[in-house]
């Protein structure tokens, strides 16, 4: 018999929390497994996580539920850029990161990152040079591979070259929680000021955390009508409704 050493480099090796597996056990002992929507309780759980956690006051009507944050980032490059247009992102990244620009009929626009030894700073001037002929910002927050929590400076700069040159921001934040250092703090980007929430966007998830990403609940945070009108616009008839199961371990 083979048995694995380790699971593959996105699982965990441990349980997911004793409360989920007894919200989830209790959850399967109601036997009835339709569709499903999100509870007002699931998503005040988020508002609540994100006050508590990060120190940031959202509105339970800026959440749209997703099943997973690659299906965000493939929807916020059909949202918001056009066919063949530039979209920009640091290097090296997350593949899927790669991928779903010319997966949307869009270009891809590396910005790579500066390599100092082992250490990853943001290229400020590359990047202003990138954003200047690019719509959308595809963001990652903290950073993989290099696992770089991005200071409340360097956040504020990337945010200030998305204004100057109007261009929207998606910061993926599902790694927001994981941070081992008890001296650092992670911030969400769009809680700098009200203007850098009105265009940005962002992605998060309890799925790296807890150990559930196989639950598929994830959920998209827009201050912003305009834009949260039109990401609901095209995910229309195209994204599935997260699951039941899923709520209930996100709530």
């Amino acid at each position: 018999m083979c048995i694995r050493d380790s699971l593959w480099v996105a699982d965990m090796d441990f349980r997911s929390p004793p409360a989920v597996i007894r919200a989830l056990t209790e959850r399967v002992e109601h036997g009835v497994f339709g569709y499903a929507v999100a509870t007002p309780e699931a998503t005040e759980a988020v508002v609540r996580w994100m006050q508590a956690r990060h120190q940031w006051t959202i509105r339970p009507d800026w959440i749209i539920w997703l099943p997973g944050l690659v299906a965000g980032l493939n929807l916020v490059c059909r949202a918001f850029s056009d066919p063949d247009e530039p979209i920009a992102v640091n290097t090296p990244i997350y593949p899927p990161f790669l991928t779903a620009p010319p997966l949307s009929g869009r270009r891809l626009a590396r910005c790579p990152l500066k390599r100092e030894n082992a250490f990853y700073t943001l290229d400020f001037e590359r990047l202003e040079n990138t954003l200047s002929s690019s719509r959308l910002f595809l963001f990652c927050s903290p950073h993989n591979p290099t696992g770089r929590l991005w200071t409340k400076q360097e956040l504020q700069t990337v945010a200030e070259i998305c204004l100057q040159n109007n261009t929207l921001l998606c910061s993926d934040e599902i790694h927001a929680d994981l941070v081992l250092d008890p001296n650092a703090k992670h911030i969400p980007t769009a809680s700098l000021s009200p203007e850098i929430a009105d265009q940005t966007i962002t992605l998060g998830s309890p799925g790296k955390t807890f150990n559930l990403p196989g639950l598929n609940c994830g959920y998209a945070i827009i201050p912003n009508p305009r834009l949260r009108k039109r990401f609901l616009a095209v995910m229309r008839g195209i994204i599935p409704h997260v699951n039941a199961l899923g709520y209930t371990a996100c709530r």
